[in-house]
């Protein structure tokens, strides 16, 4: 199962967001690292991608995020529109200009992955939209996205093209050059988690 899961604290002139394919967030043991890792980040906004739960409520969010998160949305896990995104507009009270945040869990295996590229490709960003899409699209945008040789070329032009399309601009990720392994003794690596703006 998956879910996608938005939290938001009161807003500031400058926000950080924390996107994080947890793995499963229903285990007690986890709650600690949870916070942790929220605080670590000084995010006023964080996304959850696979936390393998259903629903939430106030009382469960209680258990690992800070006290000044007020706000969340979720996906539950079973979902029969639209599974893959979660796309929350925000104002600011700054100078009032909106921006637009997407977080997004790709599917796998098909059908439903050329479902989720079909409605990727469709999304309709404007000139001047302000618009950020985050999280785990399941796809790499280069052979070299991998520690080993090969892997699925035909993947990378579909991903490419897309990103082409919407003109969209990757803002580098920091810190781990793969965001995801098979968890095997020599695994696999790949970048499959990406972060990318409107132009505007």
């Amino acid at each position: 199962m998956l879910s996608l899961c938005i939290l938001v604290s009161p807003m500031n002139r400058s926000w950080n967001i924390l996107c994080w394919n947890v793995r499963g967030i229903n285990a007690a043991e986890k709650w600690p690292s949870i916070r942790s890792k929220i605080d670590e980040s000084r995010c006023e906004i964080f996304c959850f991608q696979e936390t393998k739960k259903e629903s939430f409520d106030p009382s469960f969010i209680r258990n690992f995020a800070p006290k000044r998160f007020d706000k969340f949305i979720f996906a539950p896990s079973v979902i029969e529109i639209k599974p893959f995104a979660i796309s929350v507009s925000f104002s600011s009270r700054l100078d009032l200009n909106i921006w637009n945040l997407t977080t997004v869990y790709g599917p796998c295996l098909e059908p439903a992955r050329s479902t989720f590229v079909s409605w990727l490709r469709n999304l309709d960003i404007q000139d001047n939209d302000n618009w950020i899409l985050i999280g785990d699209f399941n796809f790499y945008r280069s052979l070299e996205n991998r520690n080993r040789a090969s892997g699925n070329f035909q993947d990378t032009q579909i991903f490419n093209e897309v990103i082409d399309h919407l003109g969209l601009v990757e803002l580098p990720l920091k810190g781990r050059a793969f965001t995801w392994s098979n968890m095997q003794s020599n695994p696999l690596l790949e970048q499959l988690d990406w972060f990318f703006t409107s132009v505007n």
